[in-house]
């Protein structure tokens, strides 16, 4: 640009920061396209008349009057700053909405974390009465038949009701003490089971490297003993990236008029949030048959 710089980077930065700053947020997008247009262009013309004869003067002044003369006739110099100015609009217009996109998608994302955090601490907070309520339906069995085994089973819950209250204000709980309540839970239930009931717990692989939400296994083993299970058996895996829960038991018919349970669907909704496209859960039912596939994609 020939002539003084000052005066061209101070009519360019001013249209700039008006536009940005003032302009841009209040007229657009919206409606008032039209007004926008028209300030920038009484603006333009504003600088334009007055910049180039300040450019003029202050070229006089340091250059002195002798200098060669100005190549272009006023008329082309005011168009040619004119376009210049409208360019510097065109670039405040693609830097303002630039960051306002990208605002706004941080924005998008902050709320969605908080509506997720907002669903998940909601489906946490059933998950603790359901699963009291169903343990407390062991015990009951135990009282109703004054077994010996009550004291145990009240110890039993109160070790898993400490998990439950504590360990689930954690986002993430290693997965062997779930596994220890889960293994806590199962004990529980079999002082209600025939002696000769069958039971069978297996758990392969590093489950100390492993971190998962809590209660999140939970409702699938808890599942197992509803309406009258004939047998349960749990195989928990860790193995190259995944995590690998299998449950199978078998079932009698379910009692008429009992209430159906929350765990399951609960269990699909969090698994949706917190491992989307990174779980895959089965569910196999036949008339006294039972089984349940989960695969987490683990760090």
């Amino acid at each position: 640009m020939v002539g003084h710089p000052s005066i061209h980077i101070f009519a360019q930065a001013g249209i700039f920061y008006l536009n940005y700053g003032y302009w841009i947020p209040a007229l657009l997008p919206g409606k008032k396209l039209p007004r926008f247009l028209l300030l920038n262009a009484l603006g333009i013309t504003l600088l334009a008349a007055v910049f180039i004869p300040a450019y003029h003067w202050l070229r006089n002044w340091y250059i002195g009057p002798s200098a060669t003369p100005f190549p272009l006739p006023y008329s082309e110099q005011f168009w040619l700053r004119s376009f210049e100015l409208w360019l510097f609009v065109l670039i405040a217009c693609v830097v303002r909405f630039t960051v306002d996109w990208f605002s706004f998608q941080q924005k998008t994302r902050d709320l969605e974390n908080s509506q997720l955090k907002t669903e998940l601490a909601f489906l946490r907070s059933q998950l603790n009465p359901h699963f009291l309520f169903n343990t407390l339906n062991s015990l009951y069995a135990l009282a109703i038949k004054r077994s010996a085994d009550t004291p145990g089973g009240i110890m039993q819950l109160s070790q898993l009701m400490r998990y439950a209250l504590y360990e689930t204000n954690e986002e993430r709980v290693n997965l062997s003490k779930e596994l220890e309540m889960i293994a806590n839970f199962v004990e529980l239930q079999k002082l209600r089971l025939p002696l000769d009931f069958p039971v069978d717990f297996e758990v392969k692989g590093n489950v100390e490297q492993v971190w998962i939400e809590p209660f999140l296994l939970m409702p699938l083993v808890e599942n197992m003993f509803k309406h009258g299970a004939k047998f349960a058996a749990i195989s928990v895996s860790v193995d190259e990236g995944s995590l690998t829960l299998l449950t199978s038991n078998g079932v009698q018919q379910p009692v008429a008029g009992a209430p159906g349970g929350i765990g399951l669907d609960n269990l699909q909704r969090r698994l949706a949030h917190l491992y989307p496209g990174r779980h895959q859960l089965y569910f196999g039912k036949t008339q006294d048959h039972f089984d349940t596939h989960l695969v987490l994609t683990i760090n």
